[in-house]
């Protein structure tokens, strides 16, 4: 899950400089894993943090009603919704983000052609994630504007960066629960030693590490070690 690190960088970055929204994918969860999930998303979070143009939005698509988001051309409706919004001036540094688009199991052809339309027509940044599906490398090899980066090429590359991830997060912890020195050492060196070079577990422990209310204890740790080789295979 190195996206969700980016995340956590852009959101860092003033409000006042900049639009976030995000998407994360999951094909085992219906309201997660289509493509017209993805666009109520990011639009949702899009007119969250510019409300000014709700009022615009309405007039031009307040006569579909709730059939722009039940009807069978409810994508056709939002993604021309998402272009129009991304057109406003007031959009002027906008990042939208959507990580593991082989999770997107319904109308992931419309979704990566949509992306690269946005790539080359608008002014927002995209930042997008997938396993190396030769399906999606394929379209995605259309956009005209594009930096690609295959972390499964250099495994080197992957372990130093779920290490800075694990740094990141800890330190979060620390500051957060107010963890003393021993407690940090130990949840470090327990995600160093099992994270087996996966963002997305080191994510979920921290998740919860951080809804414990107790410093975590050897047995808490222990416990969440042998959850990791369960994660692994049902994440595989």
């Amino acid at each position: 899950m190195l996206l969700c690190g980016i995340v956590d960088k852009l959101e860092k970055m003033s409000v006042d400089t900049r639009i976030l929204a995000y998407f994360f994918c999951q094909a085992t969860e219906v309201r997660l894993n289509n493509a017209t999930a993805v666009l109520h998303g990011l639009i949702y979070q899009l007119l969250d943090q510019e409300p000014s143009l709700i009022g615009r939005m309405r007039k031009k698509y307040d006569h579909a009603g709730k059939k722009l988001f039940k009807d069978a051309n409810s994508w056709d409706a939002l993604s021309k919704m998402l272009i129009n919004i991304l057109e406003e001036p007031s959009l002027q540094n906008t990042y939208l983000v959507i990580d593991v688009l082989d999770e997107c199991e319904t109308d992931l052809n419309q979704l990566l052609h949509l992306i690269i339309q946005l790539s080359s027509s608008s002014r927002a940044k995209l930042i997008v994630s997938s396993r190396n599906w030769q399906h999606i490398e394929e379209v995605l090899d259309d956009a005209t504007q594009k930096v690609r980066l295959s972390l499964e090429l250099n495994q080197n590359s992957i372990s130093a960066a779920v290490g800075k991830y694990i740094e990141y997060k800890v330190d979060q912890l620390v500051r957060s629960k107010r963890y003393d020195s021993a407690t940090r050492d130990a949840v470090q060196q327990h995600l160093v030693s099992n994270a087996d070079d996966t963002f997305l577990w080191v994510a979920l422990v921290c998740q919860e590490l951080k809804r414990h209310k107790k410093r975590p204890t050897p047995a808490w740790l222990t416990c969440h070690k042998v959850m990791q080789s369960t994660f692994t295979v049902n994440y595989a």
